[in-house]
């Protein structure tokens, strides 16, 4: 073999990359020194792509080139069984008494006093909190903190026993002295170490404050926490509004509104109003303008702040995970509720929700947590030992229908979004539309006449909420414009929301099939568990439901229970992938009886359901929230199965539904490859089908907002 002759400039086998630190890509992408130290403080150092994009979001912001420092605190947070049943006193003395100062915040004892920290400091600072911790460490394992409660007339709280305040006392001290070595001050909290549970309270709501104080059990297993936090130090002094609603600017001095943004409000600014306008600052582009007030809804002041070090420091007797899902979290990790198109909104939301993992990785993960042994799943998904023509005599995940097997017409699937909903039509309807006693009283004419009863009572519908009389109305007009135009349904999928159930029975209602077609609760098709950072909605069951007077097929196995939806954590991709699952499944139990399928679900739901149906890639956060916002109460979207002739004289027209991530089965499940070589030589494998969106058959469904009526405008005023 010839010898290689020297080359005389040789390429380098290994390129070496430089490795800028967040600050240095900041500035190599143009933007300034102290905006970039801004805004990595701004989104707690969580890399450059997060922080170019809140200078993004902020291009309009008056304040961006103001030096003002964050102010930051230290709290030490309970994470286990305590910090649920804390959570659960906070959301029931808020529905049942109303709004008092603990709500502002989250169960949380104060170790230090606040601090203003520049923003050139802030990587030391979290650099020397984690400094104190790791040399308290061991110390801090060994130990319990016991607590005792604490109830006065104007306040409750958890107090930590005085055998265990000598150690928050060296933490805090520690910690303080750490600080002042960077130059910062802040003070020790030296005794009195508790978690409030209620003050600033009308006294009229001390029994029943008592009375659910009571069922906390200041001895349940608990660990704990160290966390700092920081937030805007222009914004003190101010309450925190979510917005409910989006609202686009029709005057040049109005704010626009973004649902999952926050909103800045004075007192002073809320109580002065005479027209329901009030000027208010957004927390997520730094805008001042004027905005409605019934579009938002107040808040706790910590959800728009910072989270920027999280360190287990006490653990519990029973290991728990790091604690997503309450109000603690990070306003950063709630931006994914923001529904934004700009690309800084975006980005933000995509720096929650990816990794650098594949996509087959994702897809691998998140079908092996759906996709459980023992589980029969339809059409052979997740076992390939399941032959392709499933058994109906088997009695798992079969869906039943009283029609007839519709051997050549071509499949259609309907999705629809649920009607008019009361939470977002009237704002927090629950304290004033139940009385003392449970029971409902109807206070406005678009209220439902009725509601079914919960076995939580009313606090079940505080993220489970019913329709109005109009959105009831509205859905009830779908099923009759169907049932005009010659529509046929012959199974269905429903999300487990209530909204979503009345939607569903009211369709068939309108068709003339709710007596006879069984409503499948799906938890699969619920919407994106990123919205639900605080809880979970507390959904009836089948039997509730059944109760209500909704024919609800008790029998049904989801093929998504409601306990796998626990990761709020999950991606706008993971969200796509579960809808889509969800959908194949329905297609492939209902294929050998054939007919049509109705998905009742949320705005989401009418891309999340069909986007891959139809060949398409998921797609990202922007682009989705764009669709979602165009998507009104009781939007129809439909896809039909394409039938090539030939294919179909060959084959018939049954051959399975094709899958984009595992050809002709449904993710996870075997391949058209080997499903084939169980079939003799002389038997070609089926063609995959195609589905493709199509305009639906009725009309749109437009419906206009109005305010409430006040008889007393047509009284002369004296």
């Amino acid at each position: 073999m010839a010898t290689l002759p020297p080359r005389k400039n040789p390429t380098p086998t290994k390129i070496n990359s430089q490795n800028f630190s967040p600050l240095e890509t900041l500035l190599q992408m143009g933007f300034s020194k102290h905006r970039a130290q801004k805004a990595l403080a701004a989104t707690g150092h969580r890399g450059p792509q997060l922080a170019a994009d809140w200078l993004l979001a902020h291009v309009k912001d008056p304040n961006i080139d103001i030096t003002t420092p964050r102010d930051f605190i230290i709290y030490l947070c309970p994470v286990g069984e305590l910090k649920e049943q804390l959570s659960l006193f906070w959301e029931k003395s808020r529905l049942k008494m109303g709004w008092n100062g603990a709500h502002n915040s989250f169960p949380h004892i104060t170790l230090s006093s606040s601090f203003p920290c520049p923003d050139t400091q802030v990587e030391a600072l979290m650099s020397a909190i984690s400094k104190v911790v790791d040399s308290m460490h061991d110390e801090l394992s060994k130990i319990k903190l016991n607590l005792e409660r604490y109830m006065s007339p104007n306040f409750f709280g958890l107090f930590v026993k005085k055998e265990n305040e000598m150690v928050l006392k060296e933490l805090s001290t520690e910690l303080c002295q750490e600080l002042r070595s960077l130059g910062l001050k802040s003070e020790p909290i030296l005794k009195s170490y508790h978690l409030t549970l209620a003050y600033q309270f009308h006294q009229n709501h001390f029994s029943g404050l008592e009375e659910l104080a009571e069922e906390i059990s200041p001895s349940s297993d608990c660990g704990w926490q160290l966390r700092l936090y920081s937030y805007d130090s222009k914004t003190a002094g101010s309450d925190v509004y979510k917005v409910l609603y989006a609202h686009v600017p029709r005057e040049p001095d109005e704010l626009e509104l973004l649902i999952g943004d926050f909103i800045f409000v004075t007192q002073e600014e809320m109580s002065k109003t005479c027209d329901g306008w009030v000027v208010g600052v957004s927390w997520l582009t730094g805008s001042t303008g004027y905005l409605p007030t019934n579009y938002v809804e107040r808040t706790a002041e910590t959800n728009a702040w910072t989270l920027h070090s999280l360190l287990p420091l006490i653990p519990g007797d029973i290991e728990s995970d790091v604690d997503q899902v309450d109000g603690s979290s990070s306003s950063m990790d709630r931006l994914v509720e923001a529904h934004g198109t700009t690309c800084s909104v975006d980005r933000l939301a995509v720096a929650q929700e990816c990794d650098s993992r594949s996509v087959d990785i994702e897809l691998e993960n998140l079908y092996a947590k759906v996709c459980k042994p023992g589980r029969e799943s339809p059409a052979g998904v997740c076992d390939s030992g399941h032959e392709n023509n499933r058994s109906i005599e088997s009695g798992e995940d079969v869906v039943s229908s009283t029609t007839p097997t519709l051997g050549s017409t071509p499949r259609q699937v309907y999705i629809t979004r649920h009607g008019e909903r009361v939470d977002f039509t009237f704002g927090s309807w629950i304290p004033y539309s139940f009385n003392a006693d449970g029971s409902y009283e109807r206070k406005d004419l678009n209220m439902p006449g009725s509601v079914p009863k919960r076995k939580r009572g009313p606090e079940g519908f505080n993220r489970d909420c019913p329709l109005t009389a109009v959105g009831n109305f509205q859905a009830l007009m779908v099923g009759e414009a169907m049932k005009s135009s010659g529509v046929e349904i012959h199974h269905v999928f429903c999300s487990p929301s209530l909204r979503c159930v009345q939607t569903c029975h009211n369709i068939l209602s309108g068709l003339g099939v709710a007596s006879r077609l069984k409503i499948h609760l799906e938890p699969g098709l619920f919407e994106w568990l990123a919205w639900y950072q605080d809880s979970m909605p507390d959904w009836m069951d089948a039997e509730e439901l059944i109760e209500a007077g909704y024919n609800i097929d008790a029998n049904y196995k989801p093929y998504i229970s409601a306990d796998e939806l626990q990761d709020t954590q999950e991606s706008c991709q993971q969200f796509y992938i579960r809808n889509f699952f969800v959908t194949q499944c329905a297609l492939q139990a209902t294929e050998d009886l054939g007919g049509n399928v109705l998905l009742v679900g949320h705005a989401a739901s009418l891309d999340t359901c069909t986007r891959q149906l139809v060949g398409k890639d998921p797609r990202p956060v922007n682009n989705l929230m764009s669709i979602i916002r165009k998507v009104p109460y009781c939007s129809v979207a439909m896809v039909e199965e394409v039938v090539n002739e030939e294919d179909e004289l060959m084959f018939g027209h049954n051959s399975p539904t094709p899958s984009r991530f595992g050809g002709r089965n449904s993710p996870g499940g075997v391949s058209s490859v080997s499903l084939m070589s169980r079939s003799t030589i002389r038997t070609p494998a089926p063609p995959p089908r195609e589905w493709k969106i199509v305009p639906p058959p009725i009309p749109a469904l437009t419906h206009t907002s109005v305010a409430t009526f006040d008889w007393n405008i047509l009284v002369d005023k004296e």
